[in-house]
């Protein structure tokens, strides 16, 4: 059952050169206790996307469509109940932790804040037991809540992050780039962390990232997003086994194979259209190896082959 439904999500962002098209028609599901990775280059609009569902979008955006989350529209949301769910129902562990949590602020202040806001009547003892348990369950000890955010290492304070985004047990975590700037041990252990939350408190999550093999290792379902579209939705398994659009292929290939020495490491060539003026027809066919003439006229439709979708015109009707 769909936990959040969004339809035909357009978001641009009103600038004094010009509106940017960030996302641009996007229509995705997420189920409930589903990990879903939303994967693409930096600029595709997977952050953006994140923002908008906890309705934390800039002022200069425009957004239009529905994120419809249990049966409620959030961008038709007051504010004042916009805040009822952000924090409970769904939470957003940001790219930088340094720069979320408040660097003058005990970590419990931080925790004490997010349950002030929703159990306003809750007493202290109360707001130190529910703080103590998040930390422990993502291996961070209790006695640390009396230290300050810059007492921690990077992977402790994104451990902390974590621990105050789930700690009111939402039905969706959205992780935006939770292992960025990370080095590879941490990384494992932040996965692990995330692992073991989504099996023993069943909620979603919303794994947005730039690398391929996190999505591999968390995600059962991936949405690949480019220049503001989603040009592919499947499961893991099959993404892996036999990605269909050519941009997906790209990124598979571009990922490092350790154990071929020597291995060209490959990438794809030219970078992301100016969202400004984003190229006519579809707006991967500037660097697409297999473009065809209708590639540069018009967008390509969306095609469902056997419960996956992919908006490429190599699957459309036209030739």
């Amino acid at each position: 059952m769909a936990l959040v439904e969004i339809k035909d999500l357009r978001i641009e962002y009103q600038t004094r050169s010009g509106n940017l098209s960030a996302v641009a028609g996007l229509n995705l599901n997420i189920n409930e206790q589903e990990s879903l990775g939303i994967v693409g280059e930096s600029g595709c609009g997977k952050s953006t996307l994140g923002t908008a569902i906890m309705k934390l979008s800039p002022q200069n955006a425009k957004l239009t469509g529905q994120i419809i989350f249990e049966g409620k529209d959030i961008l038709k949301l007051k504010s004042e109940d916009v805040r009822k769910i952000r924090g409970k129902d769904i939470s957003m562990i940001f790219q930088d932790p340094m720069t979320s949590l408040n660097p003058i602020m005990r970590i419990r202040d931080h925790f004490f804040e997010l349950f002030k806001v929703h159990y306003p009547k809750m007493t202290k003892e109360e707001m130190i037991k529910i703080a103590s348990e998040a930390l422990l369950s993502v291996g961070v000890d209790p006695s640390r809540l009396d230290n300050y955010p810059f007492e921690f290492s990077g992977g402790m304070r994104q451990r902390v992050m974590i621990a105050i985004a789930i700690c009111l047990k939402p039905k969706l975590l959205i992780a935006d780039e939770p292992t960025t700037s990370l080095d590879v041990v941490v990384q494992e252990q932040i996965m692990q962390v995330l692992k073991n939350l989504k099996k023993t408190k069943n909620m979603s999550i919303m794994l947005i990232t730039h690398d391929m093999g996190i999505v591999a290792e968390l995600a059962e379902k991936v949405a690949v997003m480019y220049a503001g579209w989603m040009v592919e939705y499947s499961t893991v398994l099959e993404l892996y086994n036999k990605p269909l659009h050519p941009y997906t292929q790209l990124l598979l290939e571009s990922i490092p194979n350790v154990k071929i020495d020597d291995m060209e490491l490959k990438h794809i060539p030219g970078s992301l259209p100016d969202l400004k003026n984003p190229p006519k027809g579809c707006r991967f066919h500037p660097r697409c190896p297999f473009a065809k003439d209708i590639c540069k006229k018009e967008e390509p439709p969306t095609v469902e082959i056997e419960n996956r979708k992919v908006k490429c015109w190599l699957y459309g009707d036209k030739t």
